[in-house]
């Protein structure tokens, strides 16, 4: 099997010199995060590539800070169990409200300040000026969670279930869920008007990825180790509210299955040989677009519904080699079934 190839040419953001990115929210056309190891607020252009980092001199006080919201030049972020509010002009922090638990994710829409803690289990909903708790609902998941909004949408992304959530801004009711295509998911952005039904949200991911590091002076020189690894993908999503699955982002993937028929003493020839291979299914979650003979040609049938590759031999003999298969493009999709219990 290939490399995936992810579809419509989606891009894929891997900040330089950034250790994880997390809390994730939109500033106009660029994406504002917070490196919690090394105290950055940054501005990431999604067109360029180009990341800039905001708080030059003020880094000490994002230490930490795993949320952050952006509403007109007013920024919000969270830091242990404190939140707090400062402009992007003055960068002067203070705090707004601080919780018994540790503040995780953040958003603000007009006057609401919306704050997830994991260890309360719960999404609180407060005024962003005075931080005076209005009210609050469960969260949706069981890790970490990351917010966002837009309109009457509370989007969540939760880093333990690899699961994106659209729930109701006022109460708080689960409206879709959906699967990302990378684990730990540490910040979602949604664009305006974006909708439950079908489009497209930034989602920021921070984990490890093992690499084979090369060391020429070492007495080994190639080491299987492991390395940070940070970056930004656009989720695309699709709702089949009638088959009650929602549907994310898809791969291109080649598989290619062969057999090899290898030379045998003391076989006896065999005649009229039919082989048979299944070609990969398309199912809710992936489409095959092609198929195509590696080796033989062959003949497709249908097999209890399956489509089937059938290789035919007038005889094979115990002295013959033979390499034959195919070779299929599948598109490939995240899946997440609307279950209930």
């Amino acid at each position: 099997m290939s490399s995936a190839l992810p579809l419509a040419g989606a891009s894929l953001l891997q900040p330089i010199g950034v250790k994880a990115l997390y809390g994730l929210t939109l500033h106009g056309n660029h994406l504002l995060a917070v490196d919690p190891f090394r105290g950055y607020l940054l501005r990431l252009d999604p067109k360029t590539e180009q990341v800039e980092v905001l708080n030059t001199s003020q880094a000490e006080a994002f230490y930490g800070a795993t949320g952050v919201a952006c509403w007109q030049d007013q920024l919000w972020f969270s830091c242990d169990h404190t939140v707090y509010t400062t402009t992007l002009s003055a960068m002067q922090p203070e705090p707004v409200l601080t919780l018994p638990y540790p503040a995780d994710g953040i958003a603000v829409w007009e006057n609401t300040l919306y704050v997830s803690c994991k260890k309360g289990g719960c999404i609180f909903v407060c005024d962003r000026t005075s931080g005076q708790r209005i009210t609050q609902f469960p969260a949706p998941g069981i890790g970490v969670e990351n917010l966002s909004v837009w309109g009457d949408y509370l989007w969540a992304c939760d880093q333990t279930e690899q699961t994106v959530y659209c729930l109701d801004r006022a109460t708080g009711e689960l409206i879709v869920k959906m699967l990302t295509p990378f684990d730990t998911p540490t910040g979602i952005a949604v664009p305006p008007h974006t909708t439950p039904d079908s489009g497209t949200v930034w989602v920021a991911y921070a984990n490890e990825e093992p690499y084979v590091r090369d060391d020429p002076n070492g007495e080994e020189p190639f080491v299987l180790t492991f390395r940070d690894r940070t970056l930004i993908h656009p989720l695309s999503y699709r709702w089949y509210k009638e088959a009650n699955y929602c549907r994310t982002t898809g791969y291109l993937v080649e598989m290619t299955y062969v057999e090899e028929i290898d030379t045998l003493e003391d076989a006896q020839p065999l005649e009229n040989v039919e082989w048979r291979i299944a070609f990969p299914t398309s199912t809710d979650r992936q489409r095959v677009k092609s198929v195509e003979p590696v080796g033989l040609p062959f003949t497709e049938v249908q097999q209890a519904g399956d489509r089937i590759a059938c290789f035919r031999f007038d005889r094979i003999d115990p002295n013959q080699r033979h390499l034959f298969g195919w070779k299929a493009l599948v598109e490939v999709y995240g899946i997440k079934y609307q279950l209930t219990p």
